[in-house]
């Protein structure tokens, strides 16, 4: 009988290294150099580095519900209207400025913010949107103190699409007008599970390493990951514009219809295709923002 229990302990004991192990893998904190490369194949990025380093830009920080500092850069063009930008996974809101860029040229403001556990934002590790929706929350509070009377319009692309998505299910302020989702996943779980096919195919046991990880996060870490982000989108009343490269391998190009059909509220969805990941604005910049600023214009009326 005793040795049935050390057997068990040792199994448990194994389990719980295992899950730490993929925690750590997926969710550690992210302080590496942004390397500014526009094309790494099959990515395709436009980035402004004269826009991003402005010498007008504002630092902001806000506190998040649990106590971390939050930080940014928001870039005042005296408009009314102020774009919320959230990058992607283990990246920086450098890889942004493209866009932003292109709509500070239309009037708008931005706010590029550091997801929590990057670069300049506090936090030992992120949560890849369950977390960050209360963070945007809080971002969104952060914009209205500086605007007041102001629209808000919520972008996010992958992991930051994601958190915009989930965010969409908060009680959000009256002024946040519309939201912009491009390549986000609607499951972290099945997510995760399709990562650790591209980035470790030879891996037995897929479906049960990526439980014993969920398992791991919500005894130890408290957040969920099988947590569909599009649950916020159910009951939403904010009009969201969904973007997805139809050549998307790390979020594969699926998701798109089932966040649309998630989605409560007026919506759109546009397809770019032969589109990497991230890599629609890229691909075909001028149709990207036509369709994104007359998308923001309809509803914020600007």
């Amino acid at each position: 009988m005793i040795w049935i229990v050390v057997a068990v302990l040792l199994l448990l004991v194994l389990l719980v290294f295992t899950g730490r192990y993929f925690f750590l893998f997926t969710f550690k904190r992210w302080d590496k150099d942004y390397e500014w490369t526009d094309d790494t194949a099959p990515v395709v990025m436009i980035r402004d580095w004269d826009y991003f380093h402005r010498a007008d830009r504002q630092a902001v920080e806000v506190e998040s519900f649990d106590g971390l500092k939050l930080r940014g850069w928001f870039y005042d063009q005296g408009g009314k209207t102020t774009i919320l930008f959230c990058h992607g996974y283990q990246g920086g809101p450098e890889e942004l400025s493209g866009i932003a860029g292109r709509m500070a040229a239309r009037g708008y403001n931005a706010l590029l913010i550091y997801e929590r556990a990057h670069s300049l934002s506090e936090g030992e590790y992120f949560t890849m949107g369950y977390r960050e929706r209360l963070d945007i929350v809080k971002w969104i509070d952060c914009i209205n103190a500086r605007k007041p009377g102001g629209k808000v319009v919520l972008y996010g692309w992958s992991m930051g699409g994601a958190s915009v998505m989930a965010a969409l299910g908060e009680k959000l302020p009256e002024n946040v007008v519309c939201a912009v989702e491009d390549c986000g996943y609607e499951n972290l779980f099945d997510q995760l599970e399709h990562s650790t096919t591209l980035m470790l195919p030879k891996l037995p046991f897929r479906h049960f390493f990526t439980s014993v990880l969920s398992a791991y996060c919500r005894l130890f870490k408290g957040f969920p990951v099988r947590y569909p982000l599009s649950r916020g989108l159910e009951n939403n009343r904010v009009p969201v514009l969904f973007i997805h490269g139809t050549a998307d391998e790390l979020v594969p190009y699926e998701n798109l219809d089932k966040v649309y059909s998630a989605c409560g509220s007026k919506k759109l969805r546009s397809s770019y295709m032969g589109a990497a990941h991230i890599s629609s604005f890229g691909r075909e910049p001028e149709r990207y923002i036509a369709e994104m600023s007359a998308f923001i214009r309809e509803y914020a009326g600007e």
